[in-house]
């Protein structure tokens, strides 16, 4: 079959290989534009647009639907496979796939559809995930299923490394699809169960309120504390203090919520149940740092805003 790719983060970049190693025909790539990245705001590819210029495949960045259409036409596929492209297709650009837009979602839908469904999950403390293949249609990830793969989330997994696990799964799903499109066997159903949305996340998301149990809090440690990061406010001066690792500590009795106290391995913090141990954190305006030379910094009586 040929097959045009639509995706732009690393985690797209798995399927994209494994459909250039193919035997259907990769016709054409479509990610977002080049776009400034960190403190030096350089212009910068995204890794899907890096690795298909690696592999020879021709790119397009549009960021318009004319622009879509069009380079959509010039390649002329049968099939159109989506994985975090980054951009939601209007009716025009759904129709000019004859085979339609089929899209890998990393949950179970109808469980967290929206942009974020891997950090909605462990927040929520979901023991298991996976990823959903769909056709892309109007609604907001509502489309006929043609696929699913269910995947344990482990104890300590984070959005980075869960992530990654369900982007290396992604391939297999996808060529099976194809496979059964290609014979014509491809069957699908209708998503069924209460729908829940993973929008996406606001930075306040990551404020740590340690009146919470010490799980839920860990847990928003584990969805957050890559992007858009997990902090706590000093309730000295409001700082932001943003907190790099940390972990409960079951067998310990912890001081009353917010409160600090130093630990062998770090800084003790209080929780509305056990303690966490903070390991590393990034005080306002500083580098990371080891969180206990941070404590041995501070006057006394600093505690966080329960």
């Amino acid at each position: 079959m040929r097959v045009v790719f639509a995706g732009s983060p690393a985690v797209a970049v798995p399927t994209l290989r494994a459909l250039a190693e193919s035997d259907h025909e990769l016709v054409g790539v479509l990610t977002q534009p080049a776009r400034p990245v960190g403190r030096k705001r350089l212009l910068t590819e995204t890794p899907v647009s890096l690795v298909a210029g690696e592999l020879g495949v021709p790119a397009a960045t549009p960021d318009s639907a004319e622009g879509l259409v069009e380079a959509v036409g010039r390649w002329s596929p049968d099939i159109a496979i989506v994985v975090a492209y980054g951009r939601m297709l209007s009716e025009r650009e759904r129709d000019s796939v004859p085979g339609g837009w089929w899209n890998v979602h990393f949950s179970l839908l109808p469980r967290w559809r929206g942009a974020a469904p891997v950090p909605y999950s462990l927040a929520a403390g979901d023991t298991e995930t996976g990823l959903t293949i769909f056709r892309i249609e109007e609604g907001l990830d509502t489309g006929v299923v043609a696929a699913t793969v269910a995947h344990p989330i482990a104890p300590h997994d984070t959005t980075s490394t869960l992530l990654a696990k369900l982007a290396d799964i992604a391939p297999s799903a996808v060529l099976s699809v194809l496979e059964d499109c290609q014979s014509g066997t491809l069957s699908t159903t209708d998503q069924r169960g209460e729908p829940t949305y993973a929008a996406k996340p606001s930075p306040e998301v990551g404020e740590l309120c340690w009146g919470n149990h010490a799980e839920q809090l860990y847990n928003s440690l584990r969805a957050w504390g890559d992007e858009p990061g997990c902090f706590a406010i000093r309730a000295d001066n409001d700082q932001r203090v943003k907190i790099l690792g940390a972990w409960p500590v079951a067998d310990t009795v912890g001081p009353p919520p917010g409160e600090l106290r130093a630990h062998p391995e770090g800084v003790l913090v209080g929780t509305g149940t056990v303690p966490l141990v903070l390991a590393r954190v990034q005080p306002a305006g500083k580098p990371d740092m080891d969180a206990g030379d941070w404590w041995r910094g501070l006057p006394d009586g600093v505690r966080f805003r329960a």
